[in-house]
C-alpha cells in the first residue's frame, strides 16, 4: 500500500516535470559556482568526492537556481492532475488538485558509482519525509472496497530510499563537455506512510475510517497491482531533474582531467596568496 500511495504522488509529479523538471534553457555559468565542487577524474576516491558534490549542491536546488534557470522545488505547488486506472483490483478514476508538497529538500545523496569508461552513473537518494496536503475528487474501488468522495487529502510518508541506475553519454555543447543521462532505472522502498481522505461517501465518518484503515493496512495486493508503472515514472522525473543541471554545468567546471585540475590548483593557489599578500 506503502507503494501505492507512492505511485500516486509519482503520477502527480511526474506531470508536474512535464512543465518545471524539463530541460530548460539557460547559458553555462561565466566562472565556477561557489556551491559546485571539484572533482578530479583519476581520483581513487572519486565516487566519494561526487557524492559529496550533489550533498553540497542540493540546498541550493531546493530553493532554486535562477541563473541556470532551475526553479525551486521546496515546497512544490501542483494545480491539478487527473487519476485513471480502469481495470483489474483496483480501479479509479478522479483527480488531485491544490497539491502543496514539503519534503523534497529533505532529501541526501547516499552514494555514487560514477563510471565514465562504461558510461554509467549509479546513485542512491534517501527522502527523510514527504508531507502531501491536497483537495481530491475519486470514484472507483480498491480490492474490494468502493472509493467515493470529494474533499481534502492528508499524505505523509518517510523514510524513502531510492536507486538509480544510468546509462550516460559525455556529448559536446557549444564546444565544451557536459554529461547526459540518456536512460535510467529506478527502484525505491517507502519506510512508512499514513493517508487521511476526508469527506468519503458524502461525509459518512464510519465508511470513511473503515476505508482509510484500509488502505493504510494493505500494502501488498495494491502493490502487486500498481507497481510496474511506478519505477518508469520515477525514472522519468530524476531524468529530467539531473539533465536539466548537469547540461548547463561543463566538466570542466567539476569533473576535470589532471591538466584541468592541476591548472585550477595553480589558480587557486595564486589567488590565495594574493589574498594573504593584500591582507
Amino acid at each position: 500500500m506503502r507503494q501505492f500511495i507512492l505511485s500516486i504522488i509519482v503520477f502527480v509529479l511526474y506531470q508536474h516535470s512535464a512543465e518545471s523538471y524539463k530541460v530548460q534553457s539557460a547559458p553555462f555559468p561565466a566562472v565556477k559556482p561557489s556551491w559546485l565542487k571539484v572533482c578530479r577524474r583519476t581520483d581513487p576516491h572519486l565516487n566519494q568526492c561526487v557524492t559529496d558534490l550533489l550533498v553540497e549542491m542540493f540546498p541550493y536546488l531546493a530553493t532554486g537556481i535562477p541563473e541556470l534557470n532551475i526553479e525551486q522545488f521546496e515546497p512544490l505547488h501542483l494545480d491539478k492532475v487527473s487519476i485513471s486506472k480502469g481495470h483489474g483490483a483496483i480501479v479509479l478514476a478522479g483527480s488531485l488538485f491544490d497539491m502543496v508538497v514539503h519534503g523534497p529538500s529533505n532529501s541526501t545523496p547516499t552514494y555514487t558509482e560514477l563510471d565514465l569508461k562504461n558510461k554509467k552513473w549509479n546513485l542512491g537518494v534517501d527522502f527523510a519525509h514527504l508531507d502531501i496536503k491536497s483537495r481530491y475528487h475519486l470514484k472507483g474501488h480498491i480490492l474490494v472496497l468502493p472509493i467515493v468522495g470529494h474533499g481534502n487529502c492528508d499524505l505523509n510518508l518517510s523514510n524513502i530510499k531510492t536507486k538509480v541506475e544510468t546509462n550516460i553519454t559525455m556529448r559536446m555543447k557549444e564546444g565544451r563537455e557536459i554529461i547526459f543521462v540518456d536512460q535510467m532505472k529506478v527502484n525505491f522502498s517507502v519506510g512508512n506512510m499514513k493517508i487521511k481522505l476526508y469527506n468519503l461517501f458524502n461525509g459518512n465518518k464510519v465508511l470513511g475510517e473503515t476505508l482509510n484503515n484500509f488502505i493504510n493496512k494493505n500494502a501488498a495486493e495494491i502493490t502487486a497491482e500498481l507497481s510496474g508503472s511506478i519505477n518508469e515514472s520515477m525514472s522519468d522525473i530524476f531524468i529530467h531533474l539531473l539533465n536539466n543541471i548537469f547540461s548547463k554545468l561543463p566538466t570542466d567546471l567539476w569533473l576535470l582531467t589532471d591538466e584541468e585540475f592541476e591548472k585550477y590548483n595553480a589558480k587557486q593557489e595564486l589567488t590565495t596568496a594574493k589574498a594573504i599578500s593584500a591582507s
